[in-house]
């Protein structure tokens, strides 16, 4: 619906407190669950169970060195991990976590400083801050010196800006932790604010913002603060900055930048999270090497200067009427640049005691109530009646002093008329909350939940670990740095969320309506974003709110059925994961009428977890633009079907997810085993047993509508993508013809393809986990009985065609789809191929080691955009690799230009690397390959993908490791003078220029023509022997 910049958490997701699946994605949080970084929750539900806790052993007196002081971390008896904490004589409190099997290493570092501490004077300095603090130190006064180490290393880094915190993070391959941990640290001890990198940064500043002006989130976020924001209060400034309120870098930028510096980044005001598979007494003797030497300052925390000052945000406050000046109750209307119909109710809310709220988090059970999609649901009711799709409901910030809650509508069209009666039916279900009292199981069922997952979670990636774990550090005591965000304990669960209720009133409510219809009502602009908005009067709807009645349709969650009880482990752990070695490969089940069924019982992770999928090949869904889109709204109106029928056991982690392409329709599932068939068999049977209903097929035609309406007004990197898969496969549809094949279908149409879905189709099933192999085979089965299929002739089964790009090069350009876009961008594209000999891997390594170097030329040096990347592609199985630059300040043909100009160039680069460097990037590479499966959810991910492309490969990353060690600099420049080089004999050039409408080209848009000539399908790899030493990546 909207979008906030909070980054999205799914109960701490990042720390594994969940059972998590490839399907939803770990970003997107179940149920419209949406946090700010301050308050990591975990949410979901499980049995009641008592929860063993290991603590880790603390280091031997010694071995502590003097003023260190070490803590014991409470973890999941089955965590792999071996954790420590430590509080450094300067103040830093440091999290170790010791991970033998991980492949990568990893630090953060927590700053406690973030936007609201932004001097008046100087809005965006904290985030100006963190840019600069990657240009250079004492120790390494290479402005890219720590980008490099990092990118020749395997790695990656970045940091973010939040309103109370900055935080920093990197990972690595191991091996290099001591070198990146060397220069991390001078991050926080040395740096150089040089005059030249403040003057020339802040040109990223800007183009950061740029990117932003027509981002929803950013422009209804500022909205809010702008229309509601107690005067003086710096939770109501801009906190991202731009070049004006930063003035260019000059007149005083450096200045000031050191004395924010100076005044918050210290010691005790920092936490480091490190993680790497070297020892915890290693671990401890790196980060007390390095960071002891950090400053440690006397002072208050950050905080201070703020959390005195009372509640931010008021809904009666003007929104630009004058200081002090106060309103009668009226709605925002909103003009937003995306498609949306939405409405909202957003609160500002006193934390009488942060302590308790961060222990019960009252949060989850209020999202589980308002967001629930069963029986007596406020969304039911809203889906019944015609006026709602969704409802996400979350906390948009958290302080030690105050929060900010809100609750959002998406309507359909007639909602949208009717939108007072939508928030009628909000208000009614926190009435009925408030008055009935919530349920004790939904504290129980929360708790218990919560407690399973982090009982059987698995180990999250090594940056991902460490980003969410220094995050949270500052909240909770060192013995609760893992459990704390995972759990919710204690009694104050029930008195927390009443009180959390009580101040969920009509009247104290800020209302916004969200929707480009409310345009003739919007005749103000927020001054940053130039967001267009109006006002709207509501004192009869809020007095209408207040005595709304109690709704008989509506009623409180029963308890969940869906908890799972038998957590038995069924195979004997017999094969541990060892770096190296390749994992276990499914074997085939015995499937009649051409079904090719693979199953891989769990003897690695001990969860009591599995994942099923199936897929059935068929030509039928993609034969005309209107058929394909027919089958996205028969799958989005069996999606919908299905998540009311499977809300339950979602909530109790249970994962189920089905979806039609150009060529296939797929069901995934996953989660706890114990109702793992039934959830299989019951999504089966549904898929021809739901009745699409007129309403149904109505919401989804106007989504998808506006979907491809909003698709066109993309940022302009993304059109650019879009427009390069439109040349390369020919058999796609455009938005275009897509749009006007949504006016023509009908629900007979839906109705007509649910009749003869799949009775021929080629069934393919992979199934893995904590099951036996009768269990899975009776799965199998049970899911054939329920959706059966004839086989599908093979020269039936679709095939999917790549264009063949020829020696040279084209050019295509377009417009953005947005007017008010200020950005224009250049895709490069230059195609390699299928697999041949060493190709893809000399690819892979050759992006990596020019997406370092064309970012520092492009983006660091030149400026040209806050966007500049390169990186291998692959679609169809065919190779190539993609630059891309989004850019306000040069067109595309010119950032082309300089993109060429870099290439020249960097064929020197190459000869120069040293044999040194190149082992670097080849043995970081070999490492990454093969440094895969550390999950159950992740090795069923990957081993599903070689089932659905029809590879079989499932040896892959260990051959392939092995094959990248061996790649020559003879055979990368010959690569590179091939296929990357101007002028190479192989080089394919697709490159794709989107405009800003501000900026059109002089003179007509180029359109070159492309052949129709065409890469032949990937073959059928089902039967190949892949033992063969063979470069497949």
């Amino acid at each position: 619906l909207r979008v906030r910049k909070n980054l999205r958490m799914c109960g701490l997701a990042t720390l594994a407190a969940l059972a998590t699946l490839s399907l939803p994605s770990p970003r997107d949080p179940p149920h419209g669950l949406w946090i700010n970084r301050r308050t990591l929750l975990s949410h979901g539900a499980a049995a009641s169970v008592l929860l063993p806790l290991r603590k880790a052993p603390a280091a031997a007196p010694a071995a502590a060195g003097a003023g260190v002081a070490v803590y014991e971390i409470a973890s999941a008896a089955l965590d792999r991990r071996s954790y420590r904490g430590l509080r450094l004589a300067n103040g830093l409190q440091v999290l170790l976590a010791s991970d033998p099997a991980a492949g990568k290493a990893a630090a953060a570092m927590n700053v406690a400083v973030g936007s609201m501490s932004n001097p008046e004077a100087w809005q965006g300095l904290a985030h100006f801050c963190e840019h600069m603090l990657f240009l250079g130190t004492a120790s390494y006064p290479d402005e890219g010196d720590f980008e490099s180490y990092i990118a020749s290393n395997g790695g990656s880094n970045n940091a973010y800006t939040d309103s109370e915190e900055t935080v920093y993070f990197f990972d690595v391959g191991a091996g290099a932790l001591p070198g990146a941990l060397a220069r991390f640290s001078d991050f926080f001890a040395a740096p150089l604010f040089t005059e030249s990198a403040t003057a020339r940064e802040v040109a990223a500043i800007e183009s950061e913002h740029s990117k932003n002006i027509q981002s929803d989130g950013w422009r209804t976020e500022q909205l809010l603060r702008a229309t509601r924001g107690v005067s003086g209060h710096p939770y109501n400034g801009f906190f991202t900055g731009n070049r004006a309120t930063l003035r260019d870098g000059g007149g005083g930028a450096r200045a000031a930048l050191l004395d924010f510096y100076g005044e918050y980044y210290r010691a005790d005001q920092m936490d480091l999270s490190l993680l790497g598979p070297q020892s915890l007494d290693e671990l401890q003797r790196l980060a007390t090497e390095q960071f002891s030497r950090l400053p440690s300052r006397p002072g208050p925390p950050a905080s201070a200067k703020y959390d005195p000052l009372g509640l931010p945000l008021s809904p009666d406050q003007g929104g630009g009427l004058g200081s002090g000046a106060v309103a009668s109750p009226f709605a925002t209307l909103v003009v937003p640049v995306r498609e949306q119909r939405a409405v909202s109710a957003t609160w500002c809310l006193p934390v009488a005691d942060f302590d308790t709220w961060l222990a019960c988090k009252p949060q989850v059970a209020l999202s589980q109530l308002l967001t629930a999609r069963a029986d007596g649901s406020l969304l039911s009711l809203l889906k019944r009646k015609g006026l709602g799709t969704a409802i996400e409901v979350g906390v948009e910030e958290q302080t030690r002093s105050f929060a900010v809650v809100t609750a959002s509508l998406a309507l359909t069209e007639a909602g949208l008329a009717a939108w007072p009666t939508a928030m009628g039916h909000l208000f009614s279900y926190l009435r009925l909350c408030r008055e009935k009292g919530v349920p004790s199981h939904v504290f129980d069922d929360a708790k218990a939940l919560a407690q399973l997952g982090f009982r059987y979670a698995e180990p999250s990636q090594p940056q991902a670990f460490v980003t969410a774990t220094a995050a949270s550090m500052p909240l909770y005591r060192p013995a609760a740095w893992l459990s704390g965000p995972s759990l919710l304990e204690g009694a104050g669960g029930p008195p927390t969320l009443r009180q959390l209720l009580g101040g969920m009133t009509p009247r104290a409510a800020m209302v916004e309506v969200c929707a480009k219809e409310v345009a003739p009502k919007a005749p103000l602009s927020e001054q940053i974003y130039g967001t267009r908005y109006g006002r709207q009067p509501i004192e009869g709807e809020v007095a209408a709110w207040e005595a709304a009645p109690l709704l008989p349709e509506l009623s409180l969650p029963r308890p969940n059925p869906f908890i799972p009880k038998r957590l038995a482990i069924k195979a004997p752990q017999t094969l541990p994961r060892k770096e190296g070695v390749p994992s276990p490969t499914p074997s085939l089940l015995p499937a009649a009428d051409g079904a090719r069924v693979h199953f891989l019982p769990d003897r690695t992770f001990g969860r009591p977890r599995a994942f099923a999928y199936f897929l059935w090949r068929s030509p039928e869904f993609y034969t005309s633009a209107r058929t394909a889109v027919t089958a996205e709204l028969f799958a989005g109106m069996l999606a919908e079907v299905l998540q009311e029928a499977t809300y339950e056991a979602a909530q109790a982690g249970l994962v189920a997810a089905s979806g039609v392409s150009s060529d296939a329709f797929t069901v995934q599932l996953g989660g706890y085993d114990e109702r793992l068939p039934a959830l299989a068999t019951l999504v089966a049977s549904t898929v021809r047993s739901f009745e699409p209903t007129q309403a149904a097929f109505e919401r989804k035609v106007d989504i998808l509508r506006r979907q491809l309406r909003d698709a066109e007004r993309r940022q302009p990197i993304s059109l650019a993508g879009y427009r390069r898969g439109l040349a390369l496969q020919p058999a796609r549809f455009s938005n275009e013809q897509l749009a006007a094949a949504a006016g023509e279908v009908s629900l007979s149409d839906v109705a007509a393809m649910q009749e003869g879905v799949l009775r021929e189709a080629q069934l393919e099933a992979f199934v893995a986990g904590n099951l036996r192999e009768n269990e899975a085979a009776e799965m199998v089965r049970g899911v054939r009985a329920a959706l059966p299929a004839a086989p599908l002739a093979a020269e039936r089964l679709p095939i999917r065609r790549l264009r063949r790009l020829p020696p040279g090069g084209a050019t295509r350009q377009f417009l953005a789809g947005n007017p008010e876009e200020p950005n224009g961008a250049l895709e490069m594209y230059l195609q390699v191929g299928p697999d041949e000999g060493d190709d893809w891997l000399h690819l892979l390594l050759l992006s990596q080691m020019i997406d370092k170097a064309v970012y520092a030329e492009l983006r660091t040096k030149q400026q040209l955009g806050y966007i500049v990347q390169c990186g291998s592609t692959e679609a169809d199985g065919v190779r190539g690799l993609v630059f891309i630059v989004q850019s306000s300040v040069q067109p595309p043909p010119e950032l082309e230009a300089r993109l060429e100009a870099f290439l020249r160039l960097f064929r020197g680069t190459l000869l120069l690397t040293s044999d040194e460097e190149l082992d670097t990037y080849r043995e970081s590479l070999a490492a990454q390959m093969q440094d895969v499966d550390q999950r159950a959810d992740g090795q069923a991910s990957r081993l599903w993908a070689e089932v659905a492309t029809r590879r079989y490969d499932f040896g892959r990353p260990w051959r392939s490791s092995k094959r990248m060690r061996r790649v020559t600099r003879d055979g990368l420049i010959g690569f590179y003078d091939k296929y990357i080089a101007a002028g190479g004999a192989g080089r394919c050039r697709l490159s794709t220029h989107v405009f800003s409408q501000r900026s059109p080209p002089k003179g007509p848009l180029r359109d070159d023509p492309l052949p129709d000539a065409f890469f032949p399908p990937t073959a059928d790899g089902f039967g190949v022997d892949w033992a063969a030493d063979r470069a497949v990546v």
